[in-house]
């Protein structure tokens, strides 16, 4: 029952709706012992002899109606409660949303999407469970039960309530046991879920990895492993939960027994009547169901305190990049000033970048290129705050320290291209105005036919409206590519950080959008990470990045003369670029003349 109290603040957000049903609750227990009371006089009557049709009537009509009276006030209290705990998951599903939406790619680097997705599917059901039906029969057992208690007291004999609530310790001493042991094992089942639904999401996300290398035998082992263990883990569960149910009927029964034998003796006595045992018995039988509830709460509280455990653990998360409060103005000068004196991943043995000193003037292109792994990306992203970046590093913009500025604030300022494409649910226009979902479908259609894709798009049978799938995977990994460009461009932001946009289109189309851009968007201040060298001719400043460090830095043309990395491999790729062009161009004319 402590999920109760750790749910207190959505709780009480549906007081109301909680008090309703527990009054509601309350009056249907009073209701209830009005048939069991009748039965037991019409008993007595026929036993004396003095039944008449007119007190049998009587008697019948009050049954009925206490009966119709419980029928309306068990659909008060169960439309109040429930919906009050349907009420409480929509905005736990709320908060957790937005603490998602908050957490840094640090938080994701180390939690599993099936993980995730268990948290927000099974745990969020169990706590769903616990505020709904969990307690219902908390207060169904104590409300209920007590009132029939009260009514076996002082409707019948005090001393027979006494013998017959003898076994209840030994049902509360079971019951915290059987607690333990649940949520341990519902822990692991728990753990186990979530395993299950990662691999089946690598799975599915994978699968043409998966076919393409002929894994499929291999990866269908790997989630029969999986599956074995959550069965086993399930069945852990399942078998504290078959305990439960059989050990209060043994309570119950023996309960039943000694009010048998003793009530028999009071009749013996004199003490009470057959009727009045009657009524006790059907009392008796009535108790049973709070007893049932009584053991099973704490089979639905365990379930929910291990889930909420877990979301809490979500909930405790705090982002490690702190927001400022200031607002960069919107007529801020759009350059960069980038000193970082280093920088290192947590839990990483070295830096990923260090020493790294340059200025993006406003409406300047600065390329950023260097060996694989060498820290390029890593430096957008700091740009973007997405990792904490401590003094006495600092990146400005417009004069303004980043880490002084709101997120929203700096991020209108911001465009990012990432290296993987990533396109959402809905169709090719809704993508592209992702940033800007006010464009106007000119402006959608004009920054396309930027990146060159316009006539693509129109060729679709749908046309702008045409429908992606989950991550756009029924478009080319270039048409992808240049849809994340166009969004960038559409977004209206004066800052563009564009990694690695090109890698996945030819060359003729690589051009058009370079000349595009170059003409209609040369107004904005461009950081482009690339490994085509081509793309850098025409930058103002180049920096060429090994193990995290600066290890050239210049223009095209002062780079070429220090005879490094940057000259070396450009040559190489020029030279290649070369062979390829002559060997198309004699393709072409071997078919022209073959012709």
């Amino acid at each position: 029952m402590a999920i109760i109290w750790k749910l207190r603040h959505y709780i009480s957000m549906f007081a109301r709706q909680y008090l309703i049903a527990i009054v509601a609750l309350q009056v249907v227990a009073l209701l209830n012992l009005i048939p069991s009371w009748l039965i037991g006089h019409i008993v007595d009557d026929i036993n004396h002899g003095s039944l008449t049709l007119r007190s049998l009537i009587i008697d019948v009509c009050g049954i009925v109606g206490s009966a119709l009276a419980m029928y309306g006030l068990r659909y008060v209290w169960q439309s109040r409660l429930y919906g009050a705990a349907i009420a409480i998951t929509q905005v736990l599903r709320r908060d957790l949303f937005h603490q998602l939406s908050l957490l840094p790619p640090s938080f994701y680097g180390r939690r599993s999407t099936g993980d995730l997705m268990a948290h927000a599917t099974n745990d969020l059901n169990a706590v769903e469970e616990s505020t709904g039906m969990g307690i219902m029969t908390l207060v169904d057992s104590f409300i209920a039960g007590f009132t029939v208690i009260f009514g076996m007291i002082f409707v019948v004999s005090g001393q027979l309530t006494a013998v017959a609530l003898l076994p209840f310790p030994l049902l509360i001493y079971c019951t915290h046991r059987y607690g333990s042991r649940l949520h341990q094992a519902f822990d692991a089942a728990q753990a186990s879920f979530s395993d299950l639904n990662e691999e089946a999401r690598e799975t599915v996300a994978g699968v043409r990895a998966v076919r393409s290398h002929g894994i499929r035998a291999r990866q269908e082992q790997r989630f029969e492993q999986s599956l074995d263990n959550t069965l086993t883990t399930n069945l852990a569960v399942a078998k504290v939960d078959a305990a439960f149910a059989p050990t209060v009927q043994v309570i119950y029964g023996f309960s039943f027994v000694l009010s048998l034998a003793y009530g028999a003796w009071l009749i013996s006595q004199g003490n009470i009547t057959i009727g009045l045992f009657t009524t006790f018995t059907l009392y008796l039988g009535q108790l049973m169901g709070p007893f049932m509830q009584f053991g099973w709460q704490f089979n639905v509280f365990q379930r929910g305190n291990t889930s909420w455990s877990r979301l809490e653990a979500l909930f405790a998360e705090q982002p490690d990049v702190k927001q400022g409060s200031e607002i960069l103005p919107e007529d801020a000068e759009p350059n960069l000033e980038i000193n970082i004196v280093e920088f290192a991943y947590q839990d990483a043995n070295q830096c990923a970048l260090q020493d790294i000193q340059v200025k993006v003037p406003a409406a300047g292109l600065v390329g950023i290129t260097g060996p694989t792994g060498s820290g390029k990306s890593t430096l957008l992203h700091l740009i973007m705050r997405q990792f904490p970046l401590t003094k006495p590093s600092e990146i400005y913009i417009g004069g303004y320290g980043t880490d002084l500025l709101t997120f929203d604030s700096l991020r209108q300022h911001l465009a990012w291209v990432p290296q993987k494409p990533l396109l959402f649910s809905g169709s090719i226009a809704e993508n592209i105005a992702f940033a800007q979902p006010n464009a106007t479908r000119e402006e959608i259609m004009h920054v396309a036919e930027m990146v060159a894709i316009k006539s693509e798009i129109e060729a679709m049978p749908q046309g702008f409206d045409s429908m992606l799938r989950e991550g756009g995977t029924n478009l080319s990994g270039g048409q992808r590519q240049r849809l994340t460009l166009a969004r960038a461009l559409l977004s209206g932001a004066n800052i563009l950080l564009l990694d690695d946009p090109f890698s996945a289109l030819d060359m003729k189309t690589e051009a058009i959008i370079r000349k595009n851009m170059k003409l209609h968007y040369g107004h904005k201040t461009m950081v482009l990470v690339t490994q085509r060298l081509a793309n850098l001719i025409h930058a103002d400043h180049i920096l060429v990045l090994d193990q995290g460090q600066i290890a050239e830095r210049g223009t095209h043309a002062e780079l070429m003369h220090q005879q490094g990395w940057y000259a070396t491999v450009y040559q190489r790729q020029t030279h290649l670029n070369s062979a390829g062009a002559t060997k198309t161009q004699s393709i072409l004319s071997a078919e022209v003349t073959h012709a």
